[in-house]
């Protein structure tokens, strides 16, 4: 074999077929990328763990066809520091690199053991627009579970009903959903998980695809292939049911806000800052009449923190309502968020929060559960003061309403939201263990009025 390409050609279908490989391969042969170079011109770059496969392409002045097998780290950095042209001259197992300023050679493995790629069979195909999968998995993928002892929540589950599709993500804890529409409609529903370590991977390779490309799906009982412009990845499926989770969505919401998403981030990332680091439980008070949420948050050994931002309120309630919810949580389905607004829904304390964009290329939403909170935690008692802009504003000082309540979570649908209804069991999803310390030492519920700044600082 032997090819001339340019260095930054040859240096991006490396870089893409590298995702599939394992820094601890279970064959040495998988440790190295395989090339194959055609009499039309094409050059490709195929890497594997058996568990996820990538091949992408690109053209090269081929003189000689053939293949080799190379150690994929090696070739891969040795490719990324040179410039210019490069020629690729293959030898038995050898392969000698020259490039403007010297040259160099590198020993592979044998070609003819590296693994086929997969083969669908009897596929269902699906075209999805590559921006919207990206979006999909942007918005699911940091809900997927860690814990491999539950592998099918490792994942992301899609499901196909006629023309509606959803990607759905949980961890027990929280839960991300995306929906969308597709061009085609399919007799039959479609249901499938793909790794989440693969999505990750693919998720990366979209990032750096046109908007207008558009990528073909093919599912089989086993594999699921993505082919997009010049790349396709395949990856295993996940075997095992997954949870019922449409039906742990509300289907109404008596309290519905609207906030400015990068300052209701700051505020949770300032009040944040002085939360108990096992807990980082925040407090925040609906204020209706006020139009402001009020965060509050403390730690025994530290101090305690109160922010304050605008928001507006849609609500047949006219009572103020109080939940305690996990600060990191809360800030992870922001930072998921593509949109400069969000929309909270919520119902009771006890029941689940959702977040929603306002507006987006797809329909979107965050499920987070709430933490119970015992009395005591989040006094705020000084006069209430409105904030003045939604991310620099004065803390509100009215008194935080108490909850101690047990936290459980709603069976109801969410309508905002098109998907197919399933009548099972309903899985449950896990409420924190977390309960926020009581610091206070009496039992009074009512205090002497203090300025902003001693109740900031108490």
């Amino acid at each position: 074999m032997k090819l001339t390409i340019e260095q930054s050609k040859l240096a991006e279908i490396l870089e893409t077929a590298y995702l599939a490989i394992s820094p601890k391969p279970t064959d040495p042969i998988l440790g190295n990328i395989l090339l194959i170079a055609d009499e039309d011109g094409i050059v490709s770059a195929t890497g594997t763990n058996l568990n996820l496969t990538i091949h992408t392409t690109t053209t090269a002045n081929v003189e000689t066809s053939g293949q080799v097998a190379l150690p994929a780290k090696l070739l891969t950095d040795t490719v990324s520091n040179v410039k210019g042209e490069i020629t690729l001259e293959v030898e038995n197992q050898a392969c000698i690199i020259t490039h403007n300023s010297g040259k160099c050679r590198l020993i592979g493995g044998k070609s003819d053991e590296f693994p086929t790629l997969p083969k669908a069979e009897n596929p269902t195909e699906i075209n999805l627009s590559a921006k919207k999968l990206q979006a999909a998995l942007e918005g699911t993928l940091y809900c997927a579970s860690s814990d491999e002892t539950k592998l099918v929540l490792t994942g992301v589950n899609f499901k196909i009903d006629a023309n509606k599709w959803q990607a759905a993500s949980t961890n027990s804890h929280k839960l991300a959903l995306v929906t969308g529409t597709l061009d085609s409609e399919y007799s039959d529903p479609i249901n499938f998980t793909v790794p989440g370590k693969s999505l990750g991977e693919l998720n990366k390779i979209l990032s750096q695809s046109a908007d207008t490309s558009v990528c073909n799906i093919l599912l089989s009982d086993r594999t699921i292939e993505f082919t997009l412009p010049n790349t396709k990845l395949i990856s295993r499926l996940l075997e095992g049911e997954y949870p019922k989770i449409n039906s742990l969505i509300p289907r109404s919401f008596e309290y519905e806000f609207t906030l400015e998403r990068k300052g209701f981030e700051s505020a949770l990332k300032r009040v944040g800052y002085l939360a108990e680091r096992k807990q980082k439980v925040v407090k925040i008070l609906w204020e209706l009449e006020a139009t402001q949420a009020t965060l509050y948050t403390e730690a025994t050994d530290i101090g305690d923190a109160v922010d304050s931002v605008l928001m507006k309120s849609v609500t047949s309630n006219s009572e103020n309502i109080s939940i305690g919810l996990n600060i990191d949580y809360l800030i992870e389905g922001l930072k998921h968020i593509s949109t400069d607004e969000i929309v909270v829904r919520c119902n009771k304390p006890t029941q689940p929060v959702i977040v929603c964009p306002m507006g987006g290329l797809l329909n979107q939403l965050y499920l987070v559960m709430p933490v119970e909170i015992k009395q005591g935690f989040g006094k705020v008692n000084s006069q209430s003061t409105k904030a003045k802009v939604s991310t620099q504003s004065e803390p509100s000082t009215e008194e935080v309403t108490e909850v101690s309540t047990q936290t459980e979570p709603s069976t109801e649908e969410v309508t905002n939201v098109a998907q197919a209804t399933d009548d099972s069991e309903t899985p449950q999803i896990e409420t924190p263990s977390v309960v926020a310390k009581d610091t206070t030492k009496g039992k009074s519920t009512s205090r002497s009025p203090r300025t902003k700044k001693e109740a900031a600082t108490a």
